[in-house]
This record gives structure tokens, C-alpha cells and sequence, in this order.
């Protein structure tokens, strides 16, 4: 709490004329005494003592708004702290003050104001400083609560929450090795720290230490066995590292403790997919239907099983139910046009792989799919003289996302190759310049897609977002299976308030590693600006 930070009032009351009021001042002084150790109710009794002994005593109502406050009398505490601020309109303290109950009542906006206000007034705390920094991060304005964190470290080294907030921020913005650098400092003040060792193992997890995350994930869950996030995190990092019945382990006991949180059931299903155990990656997939019967993403997770387990009757009917929902969305047409080659129907495979081509015309996949379906159609044609199917692609702006229920993304649930079950995890398409069934390379920038990404990120954190999205996409056309590039140039789009632009890329992250937190949180921001 900030109850260190008015301490000093209590020579500022005796020199503001308790000296001349020896009832009001001994009543201050014991409430003072009962605020330090925590006894709000007689803290309170005592300054309202002091009140009626000197109603004009600013100091008075700040401390028992301030005791009000603790005691989560916010109604009587912002009536305090609006006396205390007209008998003393140049006090910071009570800016201050009012600043903590509009941030603790839901009102980051007008809390900032006040904050604002009670440093241009002179409060120079570091309390003041990481109470803006937390109205900020509320606002997503986090190069700010950033700068505001570094303040209040600097004028309190000792504080292990303030550090480990800074990391946070850094881990939401992608500069995972700067968040490791405050996480280490955090832990070094309060070594039993779950919050800072929640951020390390995240950290160590996304710049691909993955035991070193498991390390921090297990100190995590020593100290609170019963810390669901923890266990799914350290369960992800298991499947990460291919130890998937560890993941399994771990996705179980998260989702007895959520048992329904949607993720949980896609993350099990894709470990035990691995492990070969189709049937209850389909019990998996189908609870996860149950919870979000919405959701065209987990009829895609559930067909996928349906194709793997060879009931490809079903897991058509999943594909033909997921674009029933959200018929914007590429991977279903890809997934039942994948479907549709399988049960050998390539005039109808053909026509669904065309529409997701319009969609998302660099989708190499339905481009290589649909021309496998192009060539089983002329052979058909010769045979019968028919025509063959010609599809001409479309000029299309990007699909904005259709809002999904619940948790992350589903595992993506179409196969990479049509002759085969649909694999856990296929690849993600690299940028073309068109739709044609046979697209051709780019030529290949020069350097290697590690070097274009750090130098990606390098200018994202320099704030040159056009210089950074030619970087990363080059990354992502060197190396199209890399989920980090796409999630920093989604992350890239995102500031620049390109949300469709974004939400895509943070789609492609997730499709290419379901487990990827950080690109799960990007496109639950994205989302919400979209929406």
C-alpha cells in the first residue's frame, strides 16, 4: 500500500497550526500510530476526532480518507480526499489520493488526470510514479507506464513489484531479454516471487530456453501447486520440447482447476495427437465444441480428428460448419477443400480452395492443393472430354476476423498434404503476389531470415514501424514457418493501428505454434480494438 508516503504529514500537520490545537493534534497523532499498524476503524475514529477539533485541518481528512481507502470505504474516502483538496487546492497529497480511488473504482482515465496533477503540484514519489505507470498499462500505453516504472525504481531500488511490472510491459511488447534482465533483479530482492517467476519462464519460453522456463514453471508451482496459468504455461513448454505426456500431465491438472477454459482442451488435443491417441484427442476437441459451439475454430480442431481417425464423412461436415460461421475465414475453405480431395470430389475441393485463394491470396497450401486438384481434373477431362474447372482469382481487401468465444485459437486442423490425416501443426503460408494455383518465388532478399528479424525488432523498438515491416517480412519470406516473425510484424501492424493486418499475422503465429502466449495475447488486443 502508500501509507509511507504521507508519513511525513504528520510534521506538516503540527506545522500547520496543530501546535495551537493540542486536542487536534494529539487525536492526529494517534491516529497515525493506529494507521501504521493497520486498525483502520479506530485510524478513522481518531482523525475524525482531529476534524472536530480543527475542521480545517487538510491533513486530517487526506488521512482518513487514506484509512477509508484501506478499508474499502471508497464513497467516504473520495468525500475526504474532495474536502481535503478545498481547504487546500495546491496539496498533491490529495490529488494523490484521489488518484488511488479512481484507479481502484474503475476510472484509469480520470486517476491519470489526478496523478498528473499531483506531480505538477511536487510530489515526487516513487509511489506516485508506479500509480501512473499502472493507469497507464490499463491504457495501453506502455512506453509510458515504462518510463513512469523507471522513475519509481530509481527513487526506490528496494521495491521488488515495481521491477517486475517493468518486465512485464517488456514481455507484452516482445523485448523478452529486457524482461529477463528485470525479472532476475525481482527475484534477487523476494526470491519466493510467483508473479516474477510467471513472467521469467514466459520469457525464457518465447527466446526458446524452454527447460530454463520449466525450471522457473516448477519453482512456480512449488510455491502455489493449485496456479492453473502456471501449470498450462509449463505444460505448453513440455509440448514445445516434445515431452507431450509431461504436457498432457500438466494440461490435466490446469483443467481441473479451469475446467472450462477452451485452450486447455485444443493444447491437450494437439499433445496427444503427438502421442498418437486420436480418440481422445477427438473427446478432447469435441468438450471443446461443447464450450464454444460458436466457435468456427474448434469444428475445424474437431474435423481435423475426424480426418485422422479416416471419418472424413464427419470431419466434412465439421469444415462445412465452421465456414457456416464465419464464412471470411480462409483455413475453413482450405480445410474442406483439403477434405473434398480426400473423398477424391476435386471439382468441389477445387472450388472451395479458390475461394479461400480469394481470401488470402498468398495461402501457398490451397494454391499447391488446388493445382494437384487442377491436374486430377484434366486427367478426368481427357478421359471424358469435360473441360476442365478454371478458377480466376480475386482482388480482395484483407478479412477482418470474426470474433471468436472464449479461450485461443484451435490447433489448425487441416493437413498440409490431402493424401494424409491432418497434422498438428501445418505450416504457415510465406507472402505471393497472387492466387494463380502456381505462384512464383519472390526472389529471396539478402540475408538470412535470423538477421532480418533482429533487425525487425531492432526498429520496432526504435519506433520505425515502415523500415520494420520490410524487415519482417522479408523474415517471414526467407523463413515462412516462423511464428516470431509473424508476431512481431503483427505486433508492428498493431501499432500502427492496422488491426486487420494485425489480427492475420497473430493468426498465422498461433497457427504455426497453438501454444504461442504471447501471439494469443497480441490477437486478444488486436481484437478488442477491432470490436
Amino acid at each position: 500500500m502508500h501509507r509511507c508516503r504521507f508519513w511525513f504529514l504528520t510534521v506538516l500537520a503540527v506545522a500547520a497550526g496543530f501546535a495551537a490545537n493540542p486536542k487536534a493534534e494529539k487525536s492526529f497523532k494517534e491516529g497515525l500510530r493506529l494507521e501504521e499498524a493497520n486498525q483502520w476503524k479506530e485510524a478513522e475514529a481518531a482523525f475524525s476526532e482531529a476534524i472536530l477539533a480543527d475542521p480545517n485541518s487538510a491533513a486530517s481528512y487526506i488521512h482518513r480518507g487514506r484509512v477509508r481507502f484501506f478499508a474499502s470505504d471508497y464513497p467516504h474516502a473520495l468525500e475526504d480526499a474532495g474536502g481535503a483538496a478545498r481547504l487546500e487546492p495546491n496539496s498533491g497529497e490529495a490529488f494523490l489520493l484521489l488518484g488511488d480511488i479512481d484507479d481502484r473504482t474503475g476510472n484509469p482515465r480520470k486517476a491519470l488526470t489526478d496523478y498528473n496533477r499531483a506531480i505538477e503540484l511536487g510530489v515526487n514519489s516513487a509511489a506516485v510514479y508506479n500509480s501512473r505507470a499502472g493507469v497507464q498499462t490499463l491504457l495501453h500505453d506502455y512506453d509510458a507506464a515504462i518510463a513512469d516504472y523507471t522513475l519509481g525504481i530509481k527513487l526506490r531500488l528496494d521495491n521488488p513489484d515495481p521491477i517486475r511490472k517493468r518486465g512485464d510491459l517488456y514481455n507484452a511488447l516482445g523485448r523478452y531479454r529486457d524482461a529477463i534482465d528485470d525479472y532476475d533483479q525481482s527475484i534477487s530482492l523476494k526470491s519466493d516471487n510467483p508473479e516474477a517467476l510467471m513472467g521469467r519462464g514466459f520469457s525464457w519460453g518465447q527466446v526458446g530456453e524452454y527447460q530454463k522456463a520449466i525450471q522457473d514453471f516448477d519453482k512456480l508451482v512449488a510455491l502455489r501447486p493449485n496456479d492453473a496459468k502456471g501449470l498450462t504455461l509449463r505444460g505448453a513448454a513440455y509440448f514445445r520440447i516434445d515431452e507431450n505426456e509431461k504436457a498432457v500431465a500438466d494440461f490435466t491438472a490446469a483443467m481441473r482447476l479451469t475446467p472450462q477454459e477452451l485452450y486447455l482442451y485444443l493444447a491437450r488435443a494437439a499433445a496427444l495427437v503427438k502421442l498418437d491417441r486420436h480418440a481422445e484427442a477427438l473427446q478432447d476437441r469435441e468438450q471443446a465444441v461443447k464450450i464454444a459451439p460458436n466457435s468456427a475454430e474448434v469444428y475445424l480442431a474437431r474435423g481435423g480428428s475426424y480426418h485422422q481417425l479416416g471419418e472424413h464423412e464427419k470431419g466434412l461436415a465439421d469444415r462445412s460448419k465452421a465456414i457456416e460461421l464465419d464464412p471470411k475465414l480462409p483455413e475453413a475453405w482450405f480445410a474442406r477443400g483439403s477434405a473434398y480431395y480426400l473423398l477424391r470430389d476435386y471439382a468441389k475441393a477445387q472450388s472451395d480452395l479458390a475461394q479461400a485463394l480469394r481470401l488470402r491470396p498468398d495461402y501457398k497450401q490451397a494454391a499447391e492443393v488446388f493445382a494437384k486438384a487442377q491436374e486430377r481434373l484434366e486427367q478426368a477431362a481427357k478421359q471424358v472430354e469435360v473441360k476442365p474447372v478454371e478458377v480466376k482469382p480475386l482482388e480482395v481487401k484483407p478479412a477482418e476476423a470474426k470474433p471468436i468465444e472464449a479461450a485461443p485459437v484451435a490447433p489448425p486442423p487441416a493437413p498440409a498434404k490431402p493424401a494424409a490425416p491432418a497434422p498438428a501443426k501445418p505450416p504457415t503460408p510465406p507472402p505471393a503476389k497472387s492466387a494463380a494455383p502456381a505462384p512464383a518465388k519472390p526472389a529471396a532478399p539478402a540475408g538470412t531470415a535470423q538477421e532480418h528479424e533482429t533487425r525487425g525488432r531492432a526498429l520496432t523498438q526504435a519506433e520505425k514501424y515502415p523500415e520494420a515491416l520490410v524487415e519482417l517480412s522479408q523474415a517471414i519470406q526467407l523463413n515462412p514457418n516462423s511464428s516470431r516473425a509473424y508476431n512481431a510484424r503483427g505486433y508492428v501492424y498493431l501499432r500502427q493501428h492496422d488491426y486487420p493486418h494485425a489480427l492475420a499475422d497473430f493468426d498465422a503465429a498461433i497457427r504455426l505454434d497453438p501454444n504461442y502466449t504471447n501471439a494469443i495475447q497480441n490477437r486478444a488486443t488486436a481484437l478488442k480494438f477491432l470490436h
